[in-house]
């Protein structure tokens, strides 16, 4: 307990669950609010990959009142049986492009709090938060976290940039910021698709169901990536399955937008995204290959970037990913952050030197080895 602080264990789904219409007022409230934090997308997650782990929510009150939430989860590992690793995460790791606190206000007391509380546990030997957005009140906290105690083991390090589009109030304006070659690019490329098809752009609600639509998004997404000699991310049922029930859920809250640009009413490009809090979060995308040409990923996004100037957004975050098509649209470039703390053991430091160095990645592309979850 710090002062009239204190903090309490969530560990049962049920409570969890029961949870809902005050977790999202909170998150309404708090510094970092978005769409991975609210508790729709954590409780989808938890639904259908929670198996073997172990919720460990721990929330911060004030008087009876929550003014913090840590979204843990307690993960077993292993590695080909040389070691273990009983890790600390947030719920959603790795899916969840953002990850947070949900914090009120007191942030660095409340995050010194809660990590804290977490050396109370004996279960873990590993604290791993990743994809921390750069700037958010909880990456200021952790690194207060980090810097206030002398003897702190807590690191961060950086992890993947993140690209987004600061949305200026009309499009003539974001055009104006393109390049030339953009502009020409996007003007030449659509005046011939529609030249030579019937060229419109559609939403899950121009299907039948949003089940029907997000079957149309995986058989782009994997098409585009099959082409390329890649597996895809939809090539996992767990994984399909998962943003199926996302994909619905958000529909009924109004924060789902999976936008079509289709030829003679067949699609051949698609944009996996979700409106929250005036920003647009792109999650996937896909295309039919054979429209390569055209540059209908480009043809798609300029449309998502129009609708969204109109209604007013202030972002389009491209979400984590460097990849070059976000280079190209983004304005600004972010970071994640990592918060590792390592608790004790030989194998979990020998871990943590493998990842920095790179050691886990080679081992993974040269011999198909890697860390794998452990379920009871």
């Amino acid at each position: 307990m710090q002062g009239s602080l204190r903090v309490e264990e969530i560990e049962n789904f049920s409570e969890f669950e029961s949870l809902r219409e005050l977790w999202n007022k909170i998150l309404q409230k708090s510094l970092d609010n978005d769409i991975f934090s609210t508790w729709e997308w954590l409780w989808c997650w938890w639904k259908h990959f929670g198996k073997g782990r172990k919720l460990r929510i721990l929330i911060v009150k004030e008087k009876n009142q929550i003014v913090a939430i840590a979204p843990f989860m307690l993960s077993h590992y292993n590695f080909l049986n040389f070691g273990k690793l009983a890790k600390i995460e947030f719920m959603s790791s790795p899916h969840g492009d953002y990850n947070n606190f949900i914090l009120l206000k007191k942030e660095n007391k409340c995050v010194r709090l809660l990590l804290n509380a977490l050396m109370d546990f004996s279960d873990w030997n590993m604290l791993d938060l990743r994809d921390i957005r750069e700037g958010s009140a909880t990456a200021e906290a952790l690194y207060f976290a980090s810097v206030s105690n002398k003897n702190s083991r807590l690191k961060l390090i950086d992890g993947t940039y993140c690209p987004s589009i600061i949305l200026p109030k009309s499009v003539d304006v974001f055009v104006k910021g393109l390049s030339r070659n953009m502009r020409r690019n996007l003007r030449k490329r659509m005046k011939r698709l529609r030249n030579e098809y019937k060229v419109e752009f559609k939403t899950q609600r121009d299907f039948s169901s949003v089940e029907e639509a997000m079957k149309a998004f995986f058989r782009l997404h994997q098409k585009r990536w099959r082409s390329k000699g890649k597996r895809g991310a939809f090539a996992s049922e767990e994984f399909r399955n998962f943003h199926l029930d996302i994909a619905k859920v958000f529909d009924g809250k109004g924060w789902l937008d999976l936008r079509f640009l289709t030829a003679d009413d067949k699609p051949i490009a698609a944009a996996y995204t979700f409106d929250y809090n005036l920003r647009k979060y792109g999650y996937l995308t896909g295309f039919d290959p054979e429209f390569e040409k055209y540059g209908v990923g480009n043809l798609l996004k300029f449309h998502l970037v129009e609708e969204c100037i109109k209604r007013g957004f202030v972002e389009y975050d491209l979400t984590r990913g460097f990849e070059p098509y976000k280079a190209k649209w983004a304005t600004v470039f972010r970071k994640n952050i990592i918060a590792r703390l390592i608790r004790g053991g030989l194998f979990a430091k020998t871990y943590c030197w493998a990842i920095e160095n790179n050691f886990l990645l080679w081992l993974s592309n040269k011999l198909g080895m890697h860390l794998s979850a452990e379920y009871s």
